[in-house]
């Protein structure tokens, strides 16, 4: 059962738990404890999901020597948004689609980091790592006994699936689909060392459209879910004033600012 956590949530801890959890996954008490950072993010996106939204991207938008960690958690309550308020995927699917998203880059965490503060591409090197921690992701996860195959299957093709409706697909490869979405999304609005972000708008457009500019399926739950604007990110006002959102609004194009 989740028990909800007590008092206001602590975002900075989530982070380093998150951490800690994604750069030693040593059995056993990996899954217990991703397991309960799961339930804690999942029950303050339920209960406060603009101020869960607002925190992970703002997070994400400033700390980039934890940013695997950070990234992991805004994708998990991301996709973990759309699968339960637009999608209704049944709440076991929701856990291993946020369990998965959590874990994606379990085999590059390090280097991910490093890559966030990197001004040069990577180096072959890398890309081989980069190529390959998909992969590498999933025989971790098997050694410490993970054996979801919905998981399992989300975490190997979160870079690979292709675009197409979700309903003739595994659920694995939904998953995949919504995570890699999300990923991208998140990863847009992040600022890299080598790059600056994406605005919010551009970004949501990269979702919405997959690679044959047709509307995703997963991306446009995504954003029903999170607004185009989401929490968290800047916008530009029509007075050329900067503003941050804080809510969500009533429809993906109107969010409250501050």
């Amino acid at each position: 059962g989740a028990e909800p956590p007590a008092g206001p949530p602590d975002w900075l801890d989530y982070q380093a738990q998150a951490n800690s959890l994604l750069r030693d996954c040593s059995a056993p008490i990996f899954l217990p404890r991703l397991v309960r950072l799961y339930k804690q993010l999942r029950q303050h996106s339920i209960s406060n999901p603009d101020g869960a939204l607002f925190a992970l991207f703002h997070l994400s938008a400033s700390e980039i020597r934890m940013y695997s960690a950070t990234h992991a958690m805004l994708v998990s309550v991301m996709s973990g948004l759309a699968a339960r308020d637009v999608l209704n995927w049944p709440a076991e699917q929701e856990q291993s689609l946020c369990l998965a998203a959590l874990t994606m880059n379990l085999g590059m965490t390090e280097l991910q980091d490093k890559l966030a503060q990197q001004l040069s591409p990577p180096s072959a090197e890398q890309r081989q790592v980069i190529n390959q921690h998909a992969r590498r992701s999933v025989h971790m996860l098997q050694s410490i006994g993970i054996q979801d195959q919905d998981w399992l299957e989300a975490v190997l093709n979160h870079h690979t699936v292709s675009s197409g409706p979700l309903a003739s697909r595994s659920p694995g490869l939904r998953m995949a689909r919504l995570i890699q979405r999300a990923d991208m999304f998140g990863a847009r609005l992040a600022p890299r060392a080598s790059r600056t972000p994406t605005a919010p708008a551009a970004a949501m457009q990269a979702s919405y459209f997959d690679e044959s500019r047709q509307v995703d399926e997963a991306g446009a739950a995504l954003i029903k879910a999170v607004g185009i604007y989401s929490p968290g990110s800047f916008v530009k006002l029509n007075t050329d004033e900067v503003a941050t959102v804080i809510r969500r609004g009533a429809n993906t194009t109107t969010p409250k600012v501050a």
